[in-house]
Formats: structure tokens, C-alpha cells, sequence
């Protein structure tokens, strides 16, 4: 499962920091555990933290 989602998130085409690319994700994990829906850990990063800021002075 995790190598067909690494395939299918390339295969998107969206490339580093968005710019566009073949490699989008360098890996996916995927750990099974039993837990309380309520406290489902998730965790997403996407694109750089430099990429989703900006500031303009006027």
C-alpha cells in the first residue's frame, strides 16, 4: 500500500515546493495501531514552511 501511494502522489506531478517535478514525496509510512477515534494521531507536511509564508511592505 505505502509503494502504490508513493507512486500515485509522483505520479501527480506537483514536485518540490510545487514547482512541478517527478518526485513529489520521497516516502509514505503507514503504522497500524489501535486507538480511540477521538484521538487519532494524523500527520501531514506539505511543501516547505519558506513556501506557505510571504510578507510584502508597501
Amino acid at each position: 500500500m505505502e509503494q502504490e501511494l508513493l507512486e500515485r502522489i509522483n505520479a501527480l506531478g506537483i514536485g518540490p515546493q510545487g514547482l512541478g517535478g517527478r518526485t513529489t514525496a520521497l516516502a509514505v509510512h503507514i503504522e497500524v495501531a489501535a486507538v480511540h477515534m477521538a484521538s487519532l494521531p494524523v500527520a501531514v507536511n506539505i511543501n516547505c514552511h519558506v513556501t506557505r509564508h510571504e510578507s510584502e511592505v508597501l
